[in-house]
C-alpha cells in the first residue's frame, strides 16, 4: 500500500499529544512539575492541533470527512469523539490549572491520563480490518501505545529542564522515559512480528489479466519487516534508531542527570522510529488477495 502521510502523521502526533498530556497528569496526581505545568500543557495542545490539521490532509476536500459520521462504528466518528473528550478535558484542567496556582485536583488528572490511553488505543483500532491481515491485530494499537510512552515522558523531560525545573524533579519523568522505551521496544517489535504471521493469509496469484492494465504483471510483495521490502526501514529506523537509542540515551540520563540533552536525543530518536514504524506499517498494509 501506498504511504498516507497524513495519516502517518496524525497517528504520531496523537500518541505523543496523549502521551505529554498523560505524562504532565501522571506529575500533577503525584503533586510534581508545578512550574513546568502550563509549558507542558501548550506543548500537548500544540501536538493535537497539528495532528489535527494532518488528518484533514488526508482528504481532496476536507468537508468529506463528515462523511465518516454516519455511524458510531465508524472509525472517524470514534477517534472524533475521543479527540473531543480529551480537548474538553484538557480545557477543564487548564482552567483548574490556572485557578489553583499551577496544581490541579486528582479527579481531572485521572480523566486526563484515562482520555490519553484511550485517545492512543483508539486511533490505532482505527485501522483495523480483516481485510488487511496484516492490519488485524490488537498488537498495533498496543504499538502505538507503546511509542506515547517514550514520546510523552521524554517531551515532559525536555520540558521540564527548560522551565527551569530542579534535577530531582526532572528525574521522575526521565525515569517514564527509560521505562517507555523498553516498553515501546516490546509493544513495536510485537506488532512487527505479528506481520510476518498475517503473510500466510494472502493469497498468491499465478496468473491475471486485468483489462484496465494488460500488461502490468503482480506484484510478488514480501510483507515480513525482517526481510521484506522494508527491512531496511525496521532495522535502521525502527530498532536501531527508534529503539536502541532511546534505551541508550534514557539510560545515560538516568546515571548522568543531563536530561535536557538526554532526553532530548531519546526523544528525536523515538520520533524518527515512530514514524518508520508507520512506513513499515503501510508497506505491510497488503490486502487478503494482492490483485485489490
Amino acid at each position: 500500500m501506498e504511504l498516507q502521510w497524513p495519516l502517518i502523521l496524525f497517528t504520531t502526533f496523537m500518541a505523543w499529544c496523549a502521551g505529554t498530556f498523560a505524562t504532565q497528569c501522571v506529575l500533577a496526581f503525584q503533586g510534581k512539575a508545578a512550574k513546568s505545568q502550563m509549558a507542558c500543557w501548550i506543548t500537548s495542545a500544540v501536538l493535537l492541533v497539528i495532528g489535527g490539521i494532518a488528518v484533514f490532509l488526508h482528504l481532496q476536500h476536507w468537508t468529506r470527512i463528515f462523511n465518516g459520521f454516519g455511524h458510531i462504528t465508524s472509525g472517524i466518528t470514534q477517534e472524533f469523539i475521543i479527540i473531543v473528550v480529551l480537548a474538553i478535558i484538557a480545557v477543564v484542567y487548564l482552567a483548574l490549572l490556572r485557578r489553583n496556582d499551577n496544581q490541579v485536583p486528582k479527579w481531572i488528572a485521572v480523566l486526563g491520563i484515562v482520555a490519553s490511553i484511550l485517545l492512543v488505543l483508539i486511533s490505532g483500532h482505527s485501522y483495523q480490518m480483516e481485510a488487511v491481515p496484516a492490519w488485524n491485530t490488537f498488537l498495533w494499537p498496543i504499538a502505538l501505545l507503546g511509542e506515547a510512552c517514550i514520546l510523552g515522558p521524554a517531551t515532559v523531560a525536555v520540558v521540564m529542564a527548560l522551565t527551569g525545573e530542579s534535577d530531582d524533579e526532572v528525574k521522575a519523568p526521565g525515569g517514564f522515559a527509560f521505562i517507555g522505551s523498553i516498553v515501546n521496544a516490546v509493544c513495536s517489535i510485537a506488532a512487527a512480528v505479528s506481520v510476518t504471521f498475517a503473510s500466510n493469509s494472502l493469497s498468491q496469484v499465478g496468473a491475471w489479466y486485468d483489462l484496465t492494465h494488460p500488461t502490468q504483471s503482480i506484484a510478488a510483495v514480501n510483507i515480513n519487516p525482517f526481510t521484506g521490502d522494508a527491512a531496511m526501514i525496521m532495522w535502521i529506523g525502527v530498532i536501531v534508531i527508534g529503539i536502541l537509542v532511546p534505551i541508550v540515551a534514557c539510560f545515560m540520563g538516568t546515571k548522568k542527570g543531563n536530561w535536557k540533552m538526554w532526553a532530548a536525543v531519546a526523544l528525536i530518536a523515538a520520533v524518527i522510529g515512530v514514524v518508520c514504524l508507520r512506513v513499515v506499517f503501510y508497506i505491510s498494509g497488503v490486502h487478503l488477495f494482492m490483485f485489490y
